[in-house]
């Protein structure tokens, strides 16, 4: 029923999309019931063939468009110009201030995927690999958002406890 490369939509526990609604491809099917599917974040998952639905490649490239711009706008994203910011701090490399501007996207990208994992499948249904990036993430943006404080006090370290 299900081949490598349809797209489909989660569906809750009664059968209705989820809202906000999610994407993803199936990337290998592991027989008639099970397949697994890679989702916006790059991430994977398996899943039972009754928890999706199949959609044609409009309604997937909208809804992924809505995926990607509700990633815009994160609220513990670092909303900096980072081009002025790092003409403000000539003393710093360049290309150190946007390696760190990068990674702390990365971070926050990773933060906001687990949220949202933990929202669709609950936190006993997170695999240990992506608990450890996860993790690996709070340590890392702890240190990013510590950079950037030591160039700009106004900017929060933030703590996970």
């Amino acid at each position: 029923m299900y081949k490598k490369g349809d797209k489909v939509i989660l569906l809750d526990y009664s059968g209705k999309p989820l809202d906000p609604a999610v994407v993803a491809e199936i990337e290998d099917v592991y027989g008639p019931d099970r397949v697994r599917l890679h989702l916006p974040d790059n991430a994977c998952c398996l899943e039972f063939v009754d928890r999706f639905e199949k959609i044609d490649d409009a309604k997937y490239k909208e809804l992924l468009h809505n995926v990607r711009e509700r990633e815009k706008t994160l609220a513990v994203d670092l909303q900096l110009d980072i081009r002025k910011f790092a003409s403000k701090h000539p003393k710093k490399r360049k290309d150190e201030i946007f390696h760190e501007f990068n990674m702390d996207k990365h971070y926050v990208s990773v933060l906001n995927a687990y949220a949202g994992r933990v929202q669709m499948y609950g936190e006993e249904n997170i695999n240990e690999r992506f608990l450890y990036e996860y993790k690996d993430a709070l340590r890392g943006l702890v240190r990013t958002r510590t950079f950037f404080h030591d160039l700009d006090e106004a900017i929060p370290i933030p703590s996970f406890s």
